[in-house]
Order: C-alpha cells, then structure tokens, then sequence
C-alpha cells in the first residue's frame, strides 16, 4: 500500500510538473471558464429566465464547471495519447511500478484541474450574481461532486485514448459525444422552455443531475424544476459518479495492458 501511494504521488508530480512547464494547457481551466461565466452572464442575463429567480449568471456559474469536468474526458484522451507516443509507459513498464499508480497519478493531477476551474468560475460569479453567503459545508460538498465527476471523466479519457492511441482520432470523436451531454442538460439552458420531450430527455441526462446538486448546495435556485424526473437528484448525481469510476477505471486498466501487449 505504501509502495502504491509513493508511485501515485511520483507519477502525479511528474504530471504536475510537465503541466507547469507548459501553462498554456491551464488556460482551459483559468481563463476559459472566467470568460464563459462573463460572457454568457453578461451577454444572456436580461434575457434568461432562471426556474425560481435569480441572476443567469450565477445559474450558469454550476454549468460551466459542470462542462470543465466532463471536458476532462478530452484532456486525459490526449495526454495518454502523447505519454504513449513518447514511450512514457514503456518506460514505466520497465520499472517495478504498479500499473494501477499509472493511471491513478493522472486521475489526480485532472481531479486538481477542475478545482482550479471552480476557483477561476468563484471569481467571476460574483459580479453576475452568485449569492455570497454560501455555507462551507455546502461549497465543499459541491467542490466533492464535481471532482468525482471529474475523476470519472479522466477514467473514461484515459481508456479512450489507450483505445484510440491517435490524436487525430480523439479530436475527432470524443467531443462529439460530449457535446450532446452537456447542451442537452440544463448545464447552460433552463429546459422549462423546452419541448415535452426534449424536456424529459434533458431531465433524465446525469449532468443535469450533477448541475442542478451543485446548484441546489450553493443556493442558486433551480431546485426541482430542472431535476426532471429526479425529484432529488443529489442520489443520482453522487451514484452516477460513483459508477462511471467503477466502470471506466477498470477498463482503462485493461485498455493500459492491452496497450502494451499491442506495442
């Protein structure tokens, strides 16, 4: 056990570290989400209707680090991607490091990333609405959610990208199909205007059950009217995240020994 959490720790240092010397990789998760919740806050804000009242720009605020999570399926597809064409992990199996600490030191370093963006959405949010006298509790709970989510989304990129092992093929095909997750949710959009059916199938989206939690411990309105067929969706939202972990972490294991046998 001790030996697994030294290797986690040294592989995410040495992700941490190649992450520092390239900051360009940060503006995805500083200055993107800032300017997401300014725009979109500013520029919608006298025109959206938020279910329950309030300010768009705090209503959106839960989405946009909602959608920085779930692009955390693209970040771990690349940069597993460019570790096995600079032979990163044939390195690594030449040494006596668990395969698991592999996999688990870059899950950490992503779980970092989408702190760092709901730190960058904080300070934004207040000018465009967002309540100021959130509990601690509250905030660190929706701070939990969205790192778990995060951590589901980096398993989840990281099989693709051992399963693709091509850039071009990860650009081309992971977000089209993150793309219909996060616009059919209420991550941007409140559904009330929404077809019938279109309503339903935002309602029964994971993300939305995620964003309207996160809304729901930062007081940001929302409540049931965006939760869809989920009355409470902080069960789902946390078991939704809890099973995309079970589910993707070890199939990315296999994918990462496959990998290497393919090699």
């Amino acid at each position: 056990m001790t030996e697994f959490v030294s290797d986690t720790c040294a592989i995410a240092g040495r992700d941490l570290r190649h992450l520092l010397r390239l900051p360009e990789k940060l503006i995805g998760f500083t200055v993107m989400p800032l300017a997401m919740v300014l725009g979109l806050g500013i520029l919608f804000g006298g025109s959206m209707r938020v279910p329950g009242g309030g300010e768009y720009g705090a209503y959106v605020s839960a989405g946009v680090v909602t959608s920085m999570a779930v692009s955390m399926t693209a970040l771990s597809a690349l940069g597993v991607v460019g570790d096995l064409q600079d032979g990163m992990f044939d390195r690594l199996r030449s040494l006596p490091v668990s395969r698991l600490a592999v996999l688990c030191g870059r899950v950490v370093v992503d779980s970092i990333l989408v702190v760092v963006a709901m730190v960058s959405v904080a300070s934004a949010a207040g000018i465009v609405g967002w309540p100021v006298g959130a509990r601690p509790h509250a905030v660190l709970a929706g701070m939990g959610l969205e790192m778990l989510l995060g951590m589901g989304c980096s398993c989840l990129g990281i099989f693709l990208g051992l399963t693709f092992r091509n850039a071009e093929a990860v650009i081309s095909v992971v977000p089209v199909c993150l793309l219909p997750v996060t616009f059919l949710s209420n991550a941007f959009v409140p559904p009330d205007g929404l077809p019938g059916w279109l309503r339903d199938v935002v309602g029964w989206n994971p993300v939305t059950a995620v964003t309207s939690t996160v809304r729901g411990l930062l007081s940001t309105s929302d409540a049931a009217s965006t939760a869809g067929f989920f009355g409470h969706p902080a069960p789902f939202a946390l078991a939704f995240c809890l099973v995309l972990i079970a589910l993707a972490a070890p199939a990315a294991t296999r994918a990462y020994d496959r990998a290497g046998a393919a090699r």
